[in-house]
């Protein structure tokens, strides 16, 4: 349970973007009419989520490949220069969390510039 304590938070963070910013874009398009927009950031996130979530392979380091990104959720190893199958976590419950993190990170992704503005637009009429 220990993998908890990286993928709540991620969860939490995708969770937010999408309640504050996404809700915020999804009205802002949809008063505007511009459905283009509002399907085009819909496609790339769920594109995303997907290579997120079941595409992503990366090497952890010299003897161990990760997939899943950013919470790794399921493993191999090089053993006599050839790599093992992938093995998942023990517990299905903290893998299909972890997928479903990685998912929502990628659904959440393209509304990172819009948060980023959001914030400096924040900062800029403090001053």
């Amino acid at each position: 349970m220990g993998g908890l304590i990286l993928i709540l938070p991620v969860l939490a963070f995708d969770v937010w973007l999408l309640a504050t910013t996404g809700k915020k874009q999804l009205k802002t398009w949809t008063q505007a009419r511009a459905w283009l927009r509002l399907a085009a950031a819909a496609g790339l996130g769920v594109a995303l989520g997907i290579w997120l979530a079941f595409f992503v392979q990366y090497n952890w380091d010299t003897q161990t490949r990760a997939q899943g990104f950013p919470i790794p959720d399921a493993f191999s190893s090089l053993q006599n220069g050839r790599w093992s199958a992938f093995l998942p976590p023990r517990s299905l419950a903290l893998q299909l969390l972890g997928i479903a993190a990685n998912f929502l990170s990628g659904l959440a992704a393209p509304l990172l510039p819009f948060k980023a503005a959001e914030f400096l637009r924040s900062v800029k009429a403090e001053l």
